[in-house]
């Protein structure tokens, strides 16, 4: 859920610090310990201030992580969905978001914890039904419908993405199985991820 807060209820701009400053230690902080060390005392400690500097900008935790989203997603360049070729160019952005996500664990973490709304966020979703609708051909309902797909794919893609201790723990249970009875399964295990044919096969379907 997302705080909304009206200037009124806020107290005035500080001298020694800024919103931006308050998110880039967040992010600093995100980035280097995950979200689950991203406290109000860390982003004071990060940024030079006192904890309650930060309730000069951020109402709370929430709103200051749903900066940090915004923020994140404002990394997408939407001007790739306007490529000459519709399905090329929802290709070309798919290839960017994922290569976006896989930099940034902390961050991709954080957009698991709530749903993000300002400005990039929105950006982003209306560039998504514009493309789906006036390039890709779709009425706004269905066009919702391929936005929803794309952002719950991508979003899997990057929070399921295994790191190799992980991938070492799988091989472990799947030795624990007679292969012959899982053949396909066991030999597509062993195969290298394969982004590009994941985008092809996803782009097939909503383009």
């Amino acid at each position: 859920m997302v705080h909304v807060t009206s200037k009124a209820n806020r107290r005035g701009p500080r001298g020694d610090i800024s919103a931006n400053d308050l998110a880039a230690a967040a992010s600093r902080v995100l980035e280097a310990t995950g979200p689950d060390g991203l406290s109000l005392r860390a982003v004071a400690a990060e940024a030079g201030v006192a904890p309650n500097a930060v309730y000069t900008y951020f109402t709370d935790m929430s709103e200051l992580r749903n900066r940090l989203g915004d923020d994140f997603l404002g990394r997408l360049d939407l001007e790739v969905l306007k490529g000459d070729e519709p399905a090329r160019a929802m290709a070309e952005f798919l290839a960017q978001v994922l290569a976006v996500f896989a930099a940034a664990p902390g961050q991709v973490a954080l957009l698991a914890e709530q749903r993000i709304i300002g400005e990039h966020s929105l950006a982003l979703n209306e560039g998504l039904l514009d493309f789906f609708v006036d390039r890709a051909g779709h009425s706004l309902a269905r066009a919702a419908a391929a936005t929803g797909m794309l952002t719950e794919w991508v979003h899997g893609v990057a929070v399921l993405s295994s790191s190799e201790a992980n991938v070492g723990r799988t091989q472990e249970r799947l030795a624990a199985f007679d292969p012959a009875r899982y053949p396909r399964t066991a030999s597509a295990f062993g195969l290298p991820a394969d982004d590009d044919a994941a985008i092809e096969l996803f782009v097939s379907v909503l383009v």
